[in-house]
């Protein structure tokens, strides 16, 4: 079982806040036209899951981050870090983002093959590159563990990503974390 950890939680005021305002998209949706409802909608269509875009690649995030048992400050600022860059995790607001979190360790906790799921339900054209997001997670602080190799390994069979495009990602992330 993968273990993942909460770590984007709305705090109290601010999903109060977003309880009694009006509908609406987050600020960034509106500015950049990224329409993340309407992704989501056109990702589910094209798949039979019910995990949504944001929700696989939190799941892959957060568990590259908790796949050595715990999750330090440099993982957890790296992925503080994409979800402010990445489309698909800035357009939420931070209860939903909060959310989402929790829905991902919800379904791990229940489902013997939840990351399996995730990765399988990852459209072929975004595997490598949140391959390589997990691989620049697993390494922010400096080691791959045995146990970290293992999970990236699982990862990329569970995804179908071509081996020597693996270890490719590897040795430009070992060399970028180096640095």
């Amino acid at each position: 079982m993968v273990k993942v950890f909460n770590i984007f939680q709305a705090s109290p005021e601010q999903a109060a806040a977003e309880q009694s305002a009006p509908e609406q998209s987050a600020p960034d949706a509106s500015r950049s036209g990224f329409d993340l409802d309407e992704l989501t909608k056109q990702f589910r269509s094209q798949r039979n899951t019910d995990w949504s875009a944001a929700e696989i690649f939190l799941c892959l995030l957060l568990s590259a981050a908790a796949a050595d048992g715990s999750v330090c400050r440099e993982e957890q600022a790296e992925i503080n870090a994409l979800a402010c860059r990445s489309r698909a995790l800035k357009s939420l607001t931070p209860a939903q983002l909060a959310t989402a979190n929790a829905a991902v360790a919800e379904r791990l906790k229940i489902r013997r093959d939840g990351l399996r799921e995730a990765c399988e339900s990852l459209p072929t054209d975004m595997r490598l590159p949140v391959f390589a997001h997990c691989v620049d997670i697993v390494l922010s602080d400096g080691a791959l563990l045995p146990i970290e190799a293992d999970y990236l390994n699982r990862i990329a069979s569970f995804m179908e990503i071509d081996p020597a495009d693996g270890k490719r990602v590897l040795e430009v992330m070992l060399v970028k974390n180096r640095f």
